[in-house]
């Protein structure tokens, strides 16, 4: 009967946070403030380490995560979006919070909206989310809380923390540019509205046309820069189910480790996540061993993760997410043909993500699907931005399931079947496969 009624609580949870969309609009970081206060300012004394950027926030996250839990700190995690179920975006200590704590949380915070309700405009859906999240980190009475931007930075729900213990900014690239800016260095000023006085920064050096507008504000924070530069890591040996680095540390030489992944992105989110540690372990104690263990046990799920044999589901969802899933299918050794399961959204910039893919030239087949996102493309649609291509085989399929089925039966030996383009897409694939429907 409890579980019955915990499966029922979650469900009524999660209707209604999806339905927030529908009746609330943006609010202001005064308006966060407000709600976190009345609900008694929970986790806000916590250790806290603010991620923004555009690719790699969760992947930082997910490492970071795995370095405080090797060192015996315990850690609340708050990431966006989730795959599969909304409980996914809450972790404390590595674990994805249970569905009657997250209802529990849900409760706590829908009890306050309606205590306020004509006083306080509702929560937005991110919002809702961000106080749920800080209610059970203080619950759990975690040490250290990471928390990941939702859209941007400046005018993000998260960004009414005042005194996080670092910052870290992964790489800037052209996406949602109808809320942040046409150009990434526009981009790069709302991401650096995270940036807090006197707060260490860590980011990309190398990428110098956003690295400079976040020198700029770091600079007028007072802020200690740490900079990635390009020789920040060394790619020693690439796999298809491993890649061999090494990371120049700011206490050690170079420090070699081994990536249980086929992703090349992610040697560069697993050095931001170094460097971020490195700050936090300001007293230079930084242990080689569990270090390297942690990154050798590190899973985030969506990331060029093989779902099955031969199967990579991949979150890529914008032109530089495109690039570099390309890049590591690129050096991928496959014996076989590579077919690409593809969909992507409406407010995306579809038109050029289709174009670097097709022109890549590397997928001998690429199975287009309709998803059931409201913002997905039509058949329609989808057809006409394909039309222009010859150099490979196209097919297009009115629901993900049947694209998927297509695709395995398409697949023989030892041929690759990959999935990209968005992440909604990503969560579909995980859970056809995790349903057991896909064998």
């Amino acid at each position: 009967m409890n579980e019955t009624y915990h499966a029922s609580a979650y469900k009524t949870a999660e209707a209604y946070i999806y339905n927030i969309p529908k009746f609330t609009t943006k609010n202001d970081l005064n308006h966060t403030g407000r709600f976190l206060c009345e609900l008694g300012s929970p986790a806000l004394h916590k250790k806290i380490i603010h991620v923004a950027g555009t690719n790699g926030k969760g992947s930082v996250c997910a490492y970071l995560n795995s370095f405080l839990l090797s060192d015996g700190k315990t850690v609340g995690m708050f990431t966006s979006p989730h795959l599969i179920s909304m409980n996914e975006r809450i972790r404390i200590n590595g674990e994805i919070i249970t569905k009657e704590e997250f209802s529990a949380g849900y409760e706590e915070v829908k009890e306050l909206i309606d205590k306020l309700a004509g006083e306080l405009a509702h929560p937005t859906f991110f919002e809702m989310l961000f106080l749920i999240a800080m209610c059970i980190f203080e619950k759990r009475q975690v040490e250290y809380v990471i928390l990941e931007t939702g859209l941007g930075g400046r005018l993000d729900a998260t960004n009414v923390i005042q005194k996080p213990i670092v910052t870290v900014i992964t790489k800037i690239g052209l996406d949602h540019c109808q809320y942040l800016g046409s150009t990434k260095q526009e981009i790069a000023g709302e991401k650096a509205g995270i940036i807090k006085e006197g707060v260490p920064v860590v980011y990309l050096k190398s990428y110098r046309d956003t690295a400079l507008i976040l020198e700029k504000r770091a600079v007028k924070m007072g802020c200690p820069m740490e900079g990635l530069e390009e020789d920040a890591y060394i790619i020693e040996n690439f796999k298809n189910k491993s890649i061999d680095f090494s990371y120049k540390s700011r206490y050690y030489d170079y420090i070699p480790f081994i990536v249980p992944t086929c992703a090349l992105y992610q040697v560069e989110n697993i050095s931001l996540a170094l460097r971020a540690y490195e700050c936090i372990r300001s007293d230079g104690q930084i242990h080689v061993k569990e270090l390297q263990e942690a990154v050798s046990r590190t899973k985030w799920e969506g990331r060029m993760e093989e779902v099955a044999d031969g199967i990579y589901v991949d979150g890529a969802h914008n032109e530089d997410g495109i690039l570099a899933f390309l890049d590591t299918v690129g050096r991928m050794r496959c014996k076989g043909k590579r077919i690409l399961l593809f969909s992507v959204v409406s407010d995306k910039d579809y038109k050029s993500m289709i174009k670097i893919l097709t022109d890549a030239g590397i997928f001998e087949e690429i199975i287009v699907v309709c998803m059931k996102d409201k913002r997905g493309l039509s058949i329609e649609q989808l057809k006409e931005n394909f039309s222009f291509c010859r150099e490979a085989r196209i097919c297009f399929f009115p629901t993900v399931k049947e694209g998927l089925f297509h695709a395995l039966e398409e697949k023989a030996g030892e041929d690759m079947v990959f999935a990209a383009g968005s992440l909604y897409l990503a969560g579909d694939v995980l859970s056809l496969i995790r349903q057991e429907e896909v064998k």
